[in-house]
């Protein structure tokens, strides 16, 4: 079914004076693309040097610099058209021209969905489109077969029935490696590596014997680490491999051998900063790591490279089929109602749907503007396995039967700035999605002792992996985590969040008499930043046998020591990593 209107009918007639405008427009998006793309290449090329001279402040930089560049080429096409199109800036019949003329330019290439998707943010932006007009932009069936297949493999194989077996192909596989000339033994890890998959192969007693191992060609850099993505193939059957690199006092080695899927969709994860890699067919890229990830939305895995507007129309995508494959409507989220976002889900539908309200309840005091910036901010840090990314979505059209009575009411009271309904439709300015996960205090009342308890304390890393992290949650109540998938805590709810070197944590000072202790309010001043880790006790610490453990294990959260030297860690210019795996699964046991 529908979820929006599909725009005027592919019936605009465009006079042939339009033609050469439509033409040398089309020509400027195309170019702005290719500039855009190169300079994004340009970025993610420097990673290998960062790696190379452990410049971890450098990649960083690299990191939010490669994430500003779409915005900055995005304004630069339409300011250019701005100038250049004159009265057709703004026709759509100019427009349906413009959009022929860019399909018939950018055919055959390795990247055309991305050049899709940089056409739709400069034509919505141009012509403010609200909902979906197919001709005056790429949509869910334009998109099919955009990108077409090479019949060439993109990945490297490396037959494995040689002599030497798998330890002589892995050692070849580290040795033609970029970074071959820094691994500290190479032939140790070549070992190592083997011996993690015969492990692994020994818990699959039905695969058959590896007959090749394939690896893509360029490895993927992100904070501290590198990794090699491959797979183990026999016939059609295939085991995912990922080889996570760092530097160590020897030198580089191999810190792990990821063999199952589960593992490497945590690499790739929702909550982690996006690898920087040499993508020259970004689809082949994608199209292999599908193969290991069967299961991984198509919109995570091309956010998880970098390409985030790509990423974020995928998403779109998937919704409008969503909506067509069923009558599911949409409906208030599962949790506690939030003070700042008004949240809804779709059934069986991945991802929840949050929407700024248009007044915040006490005892709240941000502004809409605050809220944005907070997303901006996660938008642009590492988010070190504990945020949530967000996309951010404007001028949506859905069907108003597509949303329970009781939702839309809600969102009607609470966010009558950012909807509008006319007749039969309903109008979306501005939300943001998040991959849906279980709220961490209702994952508590219905999980079973053991599992809580490993979420509690998770609980509490999450919060020092933040703190690590320069981050500082603000709001720590159990309904502001979730739980994944995997059992990982993440934070989810951004309106309190901040740098953690921003705050100033200090000591409770200590009462003068009775009048002091009881005293409603407080009896000494409070800064704007002024932070109180002992109050931390009334929301962290549950009661009972799970409470104990979590002060056992993390009272060091309520002491202002803890936070200080958090502190001191970022003046220093330290950068902490979090590497995506347990440590049971390190190749050397430390």
């Amino acid at each position: 079914m529908d979820a929006s209107l599909p725009g005027p009918p592919t019936s605009h007639r465009s006079s042939p004076s339009r033609h050469p405008l439509a033409a040398e427009a089309a020509g400027v998006i195309a170019a702005g693309f290719d500039s855009y793309h190169a300079q994004f290449q340009l970025v993610t090329r420097r990673a290998h040097a960062r790696f190379e001279h452990r410049d971890w402040r450098g990649a960083q930089t690299d990191a939010v610099e490669r994430l500003t560049l779409y915005r900055q080429f995005v304004d630069w096409v339409v300011r250019d058209l701005g100038r250049s199109m004159g009265d057709g800036v703004h026709d759509p019949g100019t427009w349906a021209e413009v959009k022929r003329q860019h399909t018939r330019q950018t055919a055959g290439r390795d990247d055309t969905e991305l050049a899709y998707t940089f056409f739709n943010s400069i034509s919505r932006r141009m012509l403010g489109t609200i909902g979906v007009h197919a001709d005056l932009e790429y949509v869910d069936q334009d998109f099919e077969g955009a990108t077409t297949a090479s019949a060439e493999p993109f990945h490297q194989t490396y037959p494995a029935a040689g002599a030497g077996g798998l330890e002589t192909v892995f050692r070849d596989i580290l040795r033609d490696l970029p970074i071959a000339p820094l691994f500290g033994d190479l032939d140790e890890d070549a070992v190592l590596v083997a011996r993690a998959v015969h492990e692994e192969l020994a818990r699959r007693p039905d695969f058959p014997p590896v007959e090749a191992v394939d690896v893509l060609p360029a490895l993927f850099y992100r904070n501290k680490g590198a990794y090699l993505v491959g797979r183990l193939r026999a016939g059609a059957e295939m085991v995912p491999l990922v080889l996570p690199m760092v530097h160590a006092e020897g030198g580089v080695q191999v810190d792990a051998a990821l063999t199952t899927s589960d593992e490497v969709s945590v690499v790739f994860s929702f909550t982690r900063s996006y690898f920087h890699v040499e993508a020259e067919r970004p689809r082949a890229v994608i199209d292999f790591l599908r193969s290991m990830m069967p299961l991984k939305p198509l919109d995570e895995l091309y956010t998880s490279i970098g390409y985030n507007k790509h990423g974020k129309t995928e998403l779109f995508r998937a919704l409008m089929r969503h909506l067509k494959g069923s009558d599911a409507r949409f409906e208030i989220a599962q949790g506690e109602a939030g003070l700042v976002m008004s949240v809804f889900a779709l059934p069986a539908f991945n991802v929840v749907f949050k929407i700024i309200k248009d007044r915040f309840g006490a005892p709240k005091t941000a502004t809409r503007k605050d809220v944005m910036d907070k997303y901006h901010l996660v938008f642009t840090r590492d988010r070190v396995w504990r945020l949530a990314d967000a996309q951010e979505f404007e001028h949506l059209e859905f069907r108003r039967d597509r949303f329970e009575p009781e939702l839309l009411v809600q969102l009607q009271a609470e966010a009558a700035g950012s909807v509008r309904l006319e007749g039969e439709r309903m109008f979306v300015s501005h939300l943001y999605t998040e991959r849906r996960v279980t709220p961490l205090n209702l994952f508590l009342r219905e999980a079973a002792p053991d599992a809580a308890l490993d979420a509690v304390l998770d609980y509490g890393q999450a919060i020092k992996d933040l703190a690590a992290a320069n981050i500082f949650t603000g709001d720590m109540l159990l309904k502001n985590f979730g739980v994944t998938r995997q059992g990982r805590v993440i934070f989810y709810d951004y309106d309190e969040l901040c740098l953690l070197t921003e705050c100033h944590f200090r000591e409770l000072p200590v009462p003068r008499g009775d009048d002091d202790e009881f005293s409603a309010e407080p009896w000494f001043y409070v800064g704007e930043r002024d932070v109180f880790p002992q109050e931390f006790r009334s929301f962290l610490l549950l009661p009972g046998p799970m409470g104990e453990a979590f002060l056992k294990v993390h009272g060091d959260l309520l002491q202002v020591e803890f936070w200080r030297r958090m502190q001191a860690m970022q003046a220093a210019g330290e950068v902490v990593d979090f590497f995506p795996y347990r440590q049971s699964r390190k190749l050397r046991k430390d």
